[in-house]
């Protein structure tokens, strides 16, 4: 079974040629955000985005004529963010943030925030793959990302060539995935770009403050691939990296958060992705629940209401109906 139905694809080439620039416009934004979107209106010909959503994970194949984003800080600041990491696949890209301008040729990787003004400047017609992820995903923070945004990857060495090719393959078929690869491609894409910002931290390990971003890189990127695993809490991780259970603490709250509440957050976030899935209808909530380790099903209701002001059962009726509407 394709995926092609959750695959959105928005492309302006059948608009008005008068009308082009401005309708890309408004795709832009609706894609990625508040943007201000500056370009050639008499020469832009058209663009196309195809965007699809691997659990945490959005990636989005770009194409399209010569323009400029710009994400301004007032924007930023009120709306928050993600990480992105694109890779030029057709034409080269400029990229400014942090006080940092950067040209970011074709093959190569480069990373920006988007909780934090950029300009991203095509100067040429141009494809990109661009893969955003969450913060908490990383376990990262927006002030934390600075030790990897605008500095590029060379895309033909090491992990920054595996980066490219990984995301060159995916963007050129995501209209033919399985929707049974969904989950696990989420999780080796989040895993890929730890990987890189892994590499970029080490570097620069010798900063007590890039070390501890670094382990929390690492701790984040094994709980996520455990979260089915029941006996997963704050005590096995600090187990696992051989530090005490105060310091695992002091890391989460770094970020604003606790090893317990993270672990439970994204299991829930796990469940609620299950729950917009319909070939996960056949199984029940507590099923789907245990599926992340989530085994009490007493608590499962009541964490996932807290969570998201809705019961599951409740969320898995509203999609029913909204898909039916």
């Amino acid at each position: 079974m394709a995926i092609a139905s959750v695959v959105e694809v928005v492309s302006t080439t059948t608009a008005d040629p008068a009308c082009r620039f401005d309708q890309w416009e408004d795709q832009v934004k609706r894609t990625c955000g508040t943007l201000q979107v500056l370009g050639d209106r008499d020469r832009f010909d058209g663009g196309c985005i195809m965007t699809c959503s691997l659990g945490d994970v959005r990636v989005s194949m770009i194409s399209a004529d010569p323009h400029t984003v710009i994400r301004q800080e007032h924007v930023a600041s009120r709306e928050g963010g993600h990480v992105y990491v694109a890779a030029p696949l057709q034409g080269s890209t400029k990229l400014s943030q942090d006080g940092t301008d950067v040209t970011v040729e074709t093959g190569d990787v480069v990373a920006f925030d988007s909780s934090r003004p950029y300009t991203l400047c095509m100067p040429e017609r141009f494809q990109m793959v661009a893969v955003r992820a969450p913060h908490r995903s990383l376990g990262l923070t927006p002030q934390s990302t600075q030790a990897v945004t605008a500095s590029p990857w060379n895309g033909k060495t090491g992990v920054g060539a595996l980066a490219v090719h990984t995301f060159a393959a995916l963007g050129a078929h995501l209209l033919e995935l399985e929707a049974a690869a969904i989950e696990p491609l989420g999780v080796t894409i989040n895993g890929l770009i730890t990987t890189l910002f892994a590499e970029r931290l080490r570097s620069a390990a010798v900063d007590p403050l890039a070390a501890r971003r670094l382990l929390m890189l690492r701790i984040c990127s094994f709980a996520k691939e455990h979260l089915g695993d029941c006996g997963l809490s704050p005590a096995t991780l600090a187990r696992r990296y051989n530090i005490s259970l105060r310091y695992l603490q002091v890391l989460f709250a770094e970020q604003g958060t606790s090893p317990a509440k993270w672990i439970r957050d994204e299991r829930l976030a796990r469940l609620r992705a299950d729950l917009t899935e319909p070939r996960y209808d056949h199984l029940t909530v507590a099923a789907l629940g245990e599926r992340w380790g989530l085994v009490d099903a007493s608590q499962v209701s009541r964490l996932f209401r807290m969570k998201y002001g809705v019961t599951p059962r409740d969320f898995r009726r509203m999609r029913n109906e909204a898909v039916a509407a």
